[in-house]
């Protein structure tokens, strides 16, 4: 049994302490009240983890390197066929930005990227899934494949923009870069990054929120340590409580005085209905 101190449960998201024991464990115990990882993976599935490597600056602007060092082991004990799926920001090669945060972590691993290089694109038609803002995108075909399992792996953080980044954000990795440009420049990013999650669905998602920024963001700001990590199965339910958990802080950003449901992005998803 696991002690309530260490965990919550609020509706589709599981929240655990992460201040003890080893990454994998807290994990594990996450994952727990969802039936384990083995309820979202079988052996001979097609796995792609999602990690945040916008940028090549350290944790919490990307994933931290133990972190997904830890999932992608976990992940290879029930299937061999693993892939990073990633596209770093405009002026960065993906794969590079990667290896120099990972170093041969991935290669040891046999654990295989893909990156904007691979994309096939397919355009998607958000307006007719009720989308207002963002009317197209195109996403890669691999993650449109209903038989290939998505993880998300979001980082926590407040971002001058979109005004977070949590699951909804991470989507956005998936676009063509110049589509990203023209969203950043967007009065409606908030509203944009919900819609866009229209276009896929994942099926879990691993919540790093043992160090985040709570101002500024993405790349750098005031750092804080909640010490926790999110596991859940729904996007928008995950990412009102890692508003709660940059809202409990008090510092200087987008999302204070605001009720988490009404933070600009998770309102629209609630909207969309988005999970």
């Amino acid at each position: 049994m696991v002690s309530d101190d260490l965990m919550q449960e609020n509706k589709n998201t599981t929240i655990v302490d992460a201040s003890n024991g080893s990454i994998e464990d807290t994990i594990k115990i996450a994952l727990q009240t969802h039936g384990g990882l083995k309820r979202f993976i079988s052996e001979g599935d097609q796995v792609l983890l999602k990690p945040n490597f916008n940028t090549g600056d350290p944790f919490p602007a990307s994933t931290d390197p133990d972190f997904l060092h830890t999932i992608a082991k976990m992940v290879l004990e029930l299937t061999t066929n693993v892939s990073i799926i990633e596209s770093s920001m405009l002026r960065l090669k993906t794969e590079e930005v990667i290896n120099t945060i990972m170093g041969d972590r991935l290669k040891k691993l046999k654990i295989p990227l893909i990156t904007e290089l691979d994309f096939k694109y397919i355009e998607i038609d958000l307006k007719s899934l009720g989308a207002q803002h963002l009317r197209k995108v195109k996403l890669p075909d691999q993650i449109l494949n209903p038989e290939t399992k998505i993880i998300l792996l979001p980082c926590l953080k407040t971002h001058f923009v979109a005004h977070y980044t949590g699951a909804l954000k991470l989507a956005v990795g998936f676009m063509g870069k110049k589509q990203r440009i023209r969203l950043h420049m967007s009065r409606r990013v908030p509203e944009k990054v919900a819609e866009l999650n229209l276009g896929y669905k994942p099926n879990l998602i691993i919540m790093d929120a043992r160090k985040i920024f709570v101002t500024k963001g993405p790349m750098n700001g005031q750092i804080e340590f909640p010490q926790k990590i999110l596991v859940g199965t729904n996007r928008t339910s995950i990412d009102i409580e890692g508003v709660k958990i940059i809202q409990s802080y008090g510092a200087d950003n987008k999302l204070q005085d605001m009720k988490p449901k009404e933070v600009r992005t998770v309102k629209h998803a609630l909207e969309l209905e988005i999970e």
